[in-house]
């Protein structure tokens, strides 16, 4: 890494989520200086790698294979689902030491454990792009939990639907949408359910599920996770109960509400694009050799929830966590991300700080 250009990224799809992170990431180079450089664009299509570069900045490339050795400090992955674990595969090949691969890591569960093991064995450092993580709202719900002003969670109810968007078409919805949820309702309780049950309907704009209603069995308490892409509107929203409370939450708002026996009191945060927080604190911890805030074994573990949620839907039974073969070999792995679930990180760029509180 040249000190002048900071950390170099290359941006590997130049889609709709690709083309939103080199916005990003010129938009971070320019109130930055001197903390990241757009070094490159790669995408299948020559036109929209090049109108991407010549937009955002970096240099087009049709390839992987086209990039030099070493060529960035940090890959960012959002080709579609299928092509995760390809390109993973060869920007290691090319010595790329960090990436940032978009959710779902994979298209399968086997996919993400060859993705697992290959990081291991390269010894480089992953975060995986679970962006409600960095969502202001969520951020300043789960430091209120931590605090204890809320109590314990007892139940969890969220949906997240809207219309069919074609650049998902080859990823189940449980995958596609319910991993968002799934990954919210860990972080919160900061374990893993030990019972699961899915109900889907599929086959109506895709091959695939396209309406899941799955329902995580914690230890204390349950998750019920409502997700589609029939509804011809966007909708997400999280409604949370607790020994103390309710909290409601909309995640395209950022708009949090407490409800307690004394008081109603709406949390108002800093507004903030979560994919701009998103990238802005993976380049920072990668500046300061920190692990990313959604380590690769975290963002594992929700896919391991959410195989057992389909497996859960295709032989319509209750699925016992520890009991489900991929879990028991990978049990570490689980282990090593509840224990950094605990640990409460929040973003280097959380707005937390100018977290106001208010009450009618």
């Amino acid at each position: 890494m040249k000190e002048a250009e900071g950390i170099r990224v290359a941006i590997i799809g130049a889609g709709y989520m690709g083309s939103a992170h080199a916005r990003v990431v010129s938009r971070i180079a320019a109130e930055n200086p001197g903390l990241a450089t757009l070094a490159y664009i790669v995408d299948v299509d020559q036109y929209r790698a090049k109108t991407t570069a010549a937009r955002y900045g970096g240099k087009p490339l049709t390839s992987i294979r086209e990039l030099p050795r070493k060529p960035a400090d940090l890959a960012i992955i959002a080709v579609p689902t299928k092509h995760h674990l390809q390109a993973f595969t060869e920007l290691i090949e090319k010595e790329v030491e960090a990436i940032l691969v978009e959710k779902p890591m994979t298209l399968t569960l086997r996919e993400a454990e060859k993705m697992l093991d290959t990081a291991k064995e390269a010894g480089i450092w992953v975060a995986v792009g679970h962006i409600e993580r960095y969502n202001p709202a969520l951020q300043s719900l789960r430091s209120i939990l931590v605090k204890g002003r809320l109590g314990k969670p007892l139940t969890l109810t969220s949906r997240r639907v809207g219309p069919y968007a074609p650049r998902a078409g080859d990823t189940d919805v449980i995958y596609d949408l319910g991993i968002h949820e799934v990954d919210t309702a860990l972080t919160l309780y900061s374990t893993i359910p030990e019972n699961i049950k899915a109900y889907t309907l599929q086959s109506i704009v895709t091959n695939l599920n396209d309406y899941a209603l799955t329902i995580l069995g914690f230890p204390q308490g349950f998750a019920s996770i409502e997700v589609n892409r029939l509804t011809p509107f966007k909708q997400r929203t999280l409604y949370l109960t607790t020994t103390k409370g309710v909290a409601t939450l909309d995640y395209m708002k950022q708009t949090l509400t407490l409800y307690t026996e004394e008081e109603e009191s709406h949390i108002r945060v800093k507004r903030e694009e979560p994919l701009y927080v998103e990238d802005l604190d993976t380049i920072l911890r990668l500046t300061s050799k920190k692990k990313p805030l959604v380590t690769i074994e975290q963002g594992f573990t929700a896919m391991l929830v959410c195989s057992a949620a389909i497996k859960s839907a295709q032989e319509k039974r209750d699925i016992t966590l520890k009991d489900y073969e991929p879990y028991s070999r990978h049990e570490d792995t689980v282990k090593t991300a509840l224990h950094e679930l605990a640990e409460n990180q929040q973003p280097e760029t959380s707005p937390l700080n100018q977290t106001r509180h208010t009450s009618p």
